[in-house]
């Protein structure tokens, strides 16, 4: 049963030898070569032992001292290691002990133990006298039942079985189905030389002599040692099993965003990323899978819809124990291709109409832009839709609109434009299509009265005629003009119309049109017909 990084030991082979000597033993009879075979293999397990506990010391110094310099990530395993060492130790005291005892009635020391140590430390096995024993070794480990349950050697039994459950408890999960195969087998069932069955403490132990007993223990003594060692070096091993190997090292700069405004400042995070180029990352990111090249997932979303764009992924990381998720999120802003055109000159806002303004920040959506406006006589300024707004001014006085924008909660102003007040334009009076020159007395009357046009206005303003007078030429005497309240021609207007002769002439004036912005005279005031 060795080590798990050495299953090929000397040790190994030791033990196998000293299985077929023990086995030519029980075949033939003790000859004086045997039983020095067993004095050698004895004292050189002993030696080989020993040497072994001092192995597995430097074990336990290596595992301390990393435990020293990271105690929160080794603390764990540490303490498993020290509980190892502990029941390890308990075992190795009882096996020992077992020892001492055996030779005590074997060889009738009076001293006891302390005779039975110093008799192993100065001669080593070669002192003991009565290697060949049987009988008193027989009744110390088997007793008085058939089944060997009531001896030493049951009660050796349940010490091991104690000490390895203790052993599975504490190893790492990764090492259980291992250490079970390296364990020392106590329940199952053995054959002995004529081929009957028997359990463990019978198979071992029953008619075996002295020094094959010692041996014995010694070889268990030897196996606890490795499953130890194997043990507190996998618990060691356990601590970075799962950290990742790196082979390259990158500095990142993280930004806080990517698009800065004058006066704000640029923040980012710098760090080294280290990175393993030879192992494939996977990754889920918007229902596409990704895999890496060098050791580095590269991301490419087609830049479809306007705006702020986030998204979200997990990357799966391989490691000896299968794979651990990373989730990561992002986010960057598309902007649509344009260019912004404006006349410096023709920053105007109208007085009494819905004034129409676009409002637009690179970098920041729509939704996040909050203008205001001051001037205008108590100017307002209201959302139509993001982006899209309506302005009211009241008098000609000079607006400004200011714009801010928030970014990632904190608002930002983006600037400001001055716009000039205008009053609308004055309307056009016109009869028909015609303000001015010759035209049939029908016409006119069919007409019935007069309307006003807004001639290269683009607003969608509506004026109504509110008053005008009316005067005829008919190469006679002056008349008085007649006055007409509202667009319409009035019958006296419509009687002369119609008494008018080829060559006389109509004076439209005093025309007076009311729309969104009041009442007003027309750009036309007077407007002069011949009848033709």
């Amino acid at each position: 049963m060795g080590a798990t990084n050495c299953p090929e030991t000397p040790r190994q082979r030791m033990i196998s030898m000293m299985y077929l000597v023990l086995t030519a033993m029980l075949a033939l009879n003790v000859s004086v070569e045997i039983l020095q075979a067993f004095v050698t293999v004895g004292d050189s397990m002993e030696t080989t032992n020993a040497l072994f506990s001092k192995k597995i010391e430097s074990s336990y110094y290596s595992f301390e001292r990393a435990y020293a310099g990271n105690p929160e990530k080794i603390g764990p395993n540490w303490e498993k290691a020290k509980k190892v060492r502990t029941e390890t130790q308990k075992i190795i005291n009882y096996i020992d002990d077992m020892k001492y005892d055996l030779l005590v009635q074997v060889e009738d020391l009076k001293g006891g133990k302390a005779e039975a140590i110093k008799l192993l430390k100065e001669k080593g096995y070669d002192g003991i006298q009565k290697k060949d024993n049987y009988t008193t070794a027989t009744n110390y480990f088997i007793g008085q039942s058939e089944t060997g349950s009531t001896g030493k050697a049951m009660e050796l039994r349940k010490k091991i079985e104690e000490y390895q459950d203790k052993m599975l408890a504490l190893a790492d999960p990764g090492f259980r189905d291992q250490l079970k195969k390296i364990q020392i087998k106590t329940k199952q069932e053995f054959v002995g030389k004529s081929g009957q069955k028997m359990n463990w403490q019978m198979y071992n132990f029953f008619h075996t002599i002295t020094m094959a007993d010692l041996v014995l223990l010694s070889k268990f003594k030897s196996e606890i040692q490795n499953a130890e060692f194997d043990v507190v070096n996998d618990l060691f091993a356990a601590v970075s099993k799962d950290d990742y190997k790196f082979d390259a090292v990158r500095a990142k700069v993280v930004p806080k965003t990517t698009y800065i405004m004058q006066g704000d400042n640029y923040e980012a995070e710098v760090f080294v990323a280290a990175y393993d180029s030879k192992t494939q990352l996977r990754a889920d990111v918007r229902g596409s899978g990704y895999v890496s090249d060098s050791g580095v997932i590269k991301l490419k979303f087609g830049a479809t819809a306007l705006g702020p764009q986030k998204y979200q992924g997990t990357v799966y990381v391989k490691k000896e124990t299968g794979e651990d998720a990373y989730p990561f999120s992002g986010e960057y802003f598309v902007a649509a291709p344009s260019a912004t055109i404006s006349p410096t000159n023709m920053n105007v806002f109208y007085i009494g109409v819905d004034n129409p303004v676009s409002i637009s920040v690179p970098g920041a959506s729509a939704e996040s832009l909050v203008p205001t406006i001051t001037g205008g006589g108590g100017a307002t300024i209201s959302k139509v839709k993001p982006g899209q707004y309506i302005v009211n001014v009241k008098t000609q006085k000079e607006a400004i609109i200011n714009v801010a924008a928030n970014f990632n909660g904190k608002t930002m102003q983006m600037g400001s434009m001055k716009f000039r007040v205008k009053a609308i334009p004055k309307p056009k009076a016109q009869v028909g299509t015609s303000d001015g020159g010759r035209i049939a007395k029908e016409i006119m009357t069919a007409q019935g009265g007069l309307k006003v046009v807004m001639e290269g206005f683009d607003f969608p303003v509506t004026y109504t005629v509110t008053e005008f007078q009316m005067t005829f030429n008919t190469g006679g005497d002056g008349q008085a003009p007649l006055t007409a309240r509202g667009n319409r021609f009035t019958p006296e207007m419509l009687a002369q119309i119609n008494r008018l002769r080829r060559g006389n002439k109509v004076y439209i004036e005093g025309i007076r049109a009311k729309g969104p912005d009041g009442e007003k005279s027309v750009a036309n005031p007077q407007m002069i017909f011949t009848i033709q």
